[in-house]
Parts: C-alpha cells; sequence; structure tokens
C-alpha cells in the first residue's frame, strides 16, 4: 500500500508534488490577477471550468501513469481547483483564502483520484504487451479510490462548513 501511496519512486512523487504545488501557484495568481485587473470577463467561467478539469484529469493520469503514487496524483487534481482561491486572494481575507484551500484541495483530491484509478487501469492493459512493473491489484485500487473519496469528502465538507 505504501508503494501505491507514494509511488515506484519517491523522489519523481516529490518532483510531481513540487511541479504541480508551483502551477497551482501560478492558476491562483493568474485567476486573483484575472479578477483584479479586469474584473472577470463575462461567459468565460464554464469554459474554463471544462478546460481546467480536463487538464487536471491529464496530469493526475501522467503523475499516476508515470509514477504509480496516488500523492503525485492528489497534488496534480489540485493544479486547476486552485483557481477557485482567485477570488479571495483578490478580494477577501486570509481565513477566506484558508477555507477556500481547504475546499479546493478536497476537489483536488477527487480529481486526483479519478485521474489515479485511469492511470492503473492503462498500465494493467499495457503491462499485458510490455516489460512493466506489476500495477496494483483492483483490490488496493478500491482501497485507495476509498480513501481518496473520504479525504476529499472531509475537505470539501469543512470547507463548505467554514
Amino acid at each position: 500500500m505504501r508503494q501505491h501511496l507514494f509511488g515506484r519512486t519517491p523522489r519523481l512523487t516529490l518532483y510531481f508534488c513540487g511541479l504541480a504545488v508551483g502551477l497551482s501557484l501560478l492558476v491562483a495568481g493568474v485567476a486573483a490577477a484575472r479578477l483584479s485587473v479586469g474584473g472577470g470577463a463575462p461567459g468565460v467561467g464554464w469554459p474554463a471550468v471544462a478546460v481546467g478539469t480536463a487538464g487536471g484529469l491529464v496530469l493526475a493520469f501522467v503523475a499516476g501513469y508515470l509514477n504509480g503514487g496516488l500523492l503525485a496524483s492528489w497534488a496534480c487534481g489540485l493544479v486547476p481547483t486552485a483557481g477557485r482561491l482567485g477570488v479571495p486572494l483578490a478580494e477577501g481575507t486570509w481565513l477566506d483564502v484558508a477555507v477556500t484551500l481547504v475546499g479546493s484541495a478536497g476537489y483536488g483530491v477527487l480529481l486526483g483520484a479519478a485521474g489515479f484509478v485511469v492511470a492503473v487501469e492503462k498500465h494493467r492493459r499495457d503491462a499485458r504487451t510490455a516489460d512493466l512493473p506489476a500495477p496494483p491489484s483492483r483490490t488496493a485500487v478500491v482501497g485507495l479510490t476509498a480513501l481518496s473519496g473520504v479525504l476529499g469528502a472531509i475537505l470539501v465538507g469543512f470547507g463548505a462548513v467554514l
């Protein structure tokens, strides 16, 4: 279970997590700057959410496929959800930023878990024809997905309640 949480190489997991944190900060800063400078363009919201979600799913898939680590997939799932921090960063208090960050982390965990599951199934299919390390068992994937669901729901719940 530890290998599936931290990946085949923990150093690569740290690289993915660092890259994801940097990209998340960039996304949050761009969202705040867009709101501060331009006030936000009307009609851009939902398409931006769709593109961001797809991008986060792809990032989480890549992290899960290359490293096999759920933690890196969670971090990469946080990248598009960091855009939610734009409004509190531009107009809110530090408490608003913290509360939004907790909720965003919950959504990131859920999005990252979805990318991880897709990556494991792709890895399982590719392992039949190539010399790859053994993918996690389906029982382990169900357990990790349940862990992700519980953690994500708790974070989203705290973000909603606070």
